[in-house]
């Protein structure tokens, strides 16, 4: 493990209206490929014990991945243990106490299949791997695999998460499986791996919270098709009862497990919800005993975006907000202090400290921005300091990728509007350089100051990529979120378009020399930039994108035709396929083929099921009836995020970094 003292940021500098982030740009020392970005993380996991004085990695060696663990109190932090096995690979880790580590494996098909003597798994030859959690002391011995005795449970592919740990009984922990399709909570001996079931949720139960020596207290129900959140407290005699619900943004699903909209404050619980007064969202407690809600925590003009909780307990420690960066507001000042200091090192990087010794002698921290995925820090309290572990991926530091870069403009209604930039390491100051304007999916989501590897894809081939936050998209009040509904090529549409401009007329892109590349609705507004504005793009890319706005409405609602509330939602934020089908139509790509004079690709898997696979496919066929130049590229037994399959997404990084280079340089 390389040690290094952690160096300062850069401070950023202001050219043109663009806040640079990182100033100096030199030739990188690696010429990243298409495999590089595929290639899988040189590590994969960090984490320090709950005492502070052992780190547990994972890390890929050899091409196999291997848990280490090293001791933190000796120089040069020594190997005690290494744990490889042929037969289940580490995804994952967390200590269950100081002696005990939970290693999440992922566990060959056939090697489960085997114990599962009725299970339609059988029939076939081959299945996707299983995760299991794995329990072993800290040098690698006495092993025991978590609920592994538990018979009713073998189906679940998944038996690897850590719901609660007891601060109370360090020999347990908390673990969710489904039982005969029901979400159900366990509780676990890390040392024998026996489990005793507790209670039962229902089949949409995502998170179970429980008191420090595992009681359950509450649960989060995540109805999809409602688009809602539901929160339960538990009765006893195994009884829930609904106390409140919540409604999700139109592509929030990416924020399921993330476990920042809620946490505990003693037996009460605190979650994320929308003021309906301001338009923001507060952090309220709901108090178990009475369920009247109070506000914790507001922000003037501004969303709290998330509940800050300690890892171990689940217990309620702050929020955080978001403006460029993610930051934490703790309600200690000493945790804060500490806390600022570190905030000072990292700089313009989100953070976040995953774990603090009891003595406060060192903390573990994960640092992620737009030129860095993750990297491993330890911070010393004594000596105020950070000290560099190690990167996600050895290649992907801020040498070898594009800088990151802020700014602000004003769309043609005198809005102002977010950006994210990149800026690839040939870039020059005050010479045009080729441009992607690259819009968000969603459309009720945002970009964010921070690592996106696609982006990191297309602007290390040679170009700036800009990623603006366009009305509709979410982090900045309800109002501003509202104000994209029903504007599907409409108001969204402009404010991407007034970005490329914004872009041209400061003398960073080259007018002749700039795409519009989207995945999902940013796809979708790929498409639309061909149609609407064909002399301000060159080429136009979309993965995945929506092409025909009426037929994907009438999809959903066939999808699910019993749940009035999400088609409400639907006919709010996009539009009615019967009473708005002209201004539906107005606004859908596909049957507006005849416009687009500019080169396209369409990308798209064959079995996505939140864009169909026929919205693709009728894109394609307009195109060819109006003998528009295209591309495209059909990705077999593709889902909606093409870029989680290797094969795919080779497939795809190389199709489109050939079609950008052949319209750009």
């Amino acid at each position: 493990m390389r040690l290094s003292t952690f160096r300062l940021p850069r401070t950023p500098v202001e050219i043109l209206g663009i806040l640079l982030l990182a100033v100096t740009f030199q030739a990188a020392s690696a010429e990243l490929t298409v495999n590089d970005f595929l290639a899988e993380p040189d590590v994969l996991d960090v984490e320090l014990s709950p005492d502070g004085k052992h780190l547990a990695l994972i890390v890929n060696e050899r091409q196999q991945r291997i848990a280490v663990v090293r001791n933190v109190e000796t120089p040069d932090m020594p190997v005690v243990s290494v744990l490889a096995e042929d037969s289940m690979e580490p995804e994952w880790l967390v200590w269950g106490n100081n002696d005990r580590l939970l290693i999440s494996m992922s566990v060959p098909w056939a090697a489960v299949a085997k114990k599962l003597q009725r299970s339609v798994f059988l029939e076939g030859s081959d299945g996707p791997d299983f995760s299991r959690m794995v329990a072993v002391n800290k040098d690698m011995s006495g092993m025991a695999v978590l609920m592994q005795e538990e018979r009713n449970l073998r189906n679940n592919f998944s038996l690897s998460r850590v719901t609660n740990f007891l601060p109370e009984d360090p020999d347990h922990v908390l673990m969710a499986a489904y039982q005969f399709s029901t979400r159900s909570l366990y509780k676990v001996n890390i040392n024998t791996g026996k489990a005793e079931f507790l209670t039962k949720g229902s089949a949409n139960t995502y998170r179970f919270f429980s008191d420090d020596e595992g009681k359950p207290l509450y649960r989060f129900d995540y109805r999809e098709r409602k688009k809602t959140y539901e929160i339960f407290k538990f009765t006893g005699d195994g009884k829930w009862e609904l106390i409140d619900t919540l409604p999700l943004n139109w592509d929030d699903e990416a924020s399921i497990g993330t476990n920042q909209l809620v946490a505990l404050r003693g037996e009460s619980i605190v979650y994320r919800k929308l003021n309906e007064e301001t338009g923001y969202f507060d952090l309220v407690l709901a108090d178990r005993r009475t369920r009247k809600q109070s506000v914790l925590a507001s922000i003037d003009g501004q969303d709290v975006y998330g509940a800050l909780f300690d890892n171990r307990s689940d217990q309620l420690v702050g929020y955080r907000v978001e403006k460029d960066n993610v930051r934490n507001v703790y309600f200690d000042e000493a945790q804060q202090e500490q806390y600022d200091a570190i905030a000072t090192q990292i700089g313009n990087y989100n953070f976040h400290v995953s774990t603090l010794d009891p003595e406060h002698r060192r903390a573990l921290v994960r640092a992620h921005g737009p030129d860095s995925p993750y990297m491993y820090l330890l911070w010393d309290f004594e000596k105020q300091a950070l000290t560099f572990l190690a990167h996600e991926n050895e290649l992907f530091t801020a040498e070898n990728l594009s800088a990151p870069a802020v700014t602000s403009y004003v769309a043609r209604d005198g809005a102002r509007l977010r950006a994210y930039i990149l800026l690839p390491r040939s870039f020059e100051k005050g010479k045009p350089h080729p441009t992607i304007i690259m819009p968000h999916g969603g459309p009720s989501v945002r970009s964010r100051q921070d690592y996106d590897h696609f982006a990191q894809f297309l602007s290390t081939r040679g170009y700036i990529v800009v990623m603006p936050n366009f009305r509709g998209s979410s982090g900045y009040g309800r109002n501003f979120e509202t104000a994209g509904y029903r504007q599907w090529g409409g108001l969204m549409q402009d404010d991407v378009t007034d970005a490329a401009r914004f872009m041209v007329d400061k003398g960073y892109a080259d007018p002749e020399r700039m795409c519009i590349v989207g995945a999902s609705y940013g796809g979708y507004v790929a498409l639309m930039g061909a149609v609407k504005t064909p002399d301000l793009f060159k080429c136009a890319i979309s993965v995945n994108g929506v092409t025909h706005l009426a037929e994907l409405i009438e999809y959903y609602m066939d999808e699910r035709v019993d749940e009035i509330a999400w088609q409400s939602v639907l006919f709010d934020r996009v539009g009615h396929p019967v009473q708005d089908k002209e201004m539906l139509d107005a606004n859908s790509p596909a049957l507006h083929a005849d416009k687009i004079k500019i080169p396209v690709l369409v990308v798209a898997g064959t079995d996505d099921s939140v864009v169909p696979f026929s919205q693709a496919k009728k894109m394609v066929k307009a195109l060819k009836q109006a003998k528009a130049p295209h591309q495209y590229l059909w990705l077999a037994d593709a889902g909606h995020y093409v870029f989680v399959d290797r094969e795919n997404s080779l497939s795809a990084y190389n199709a489109i970094e050939r079609f950008l280079a052949m319209y750009l340089y």
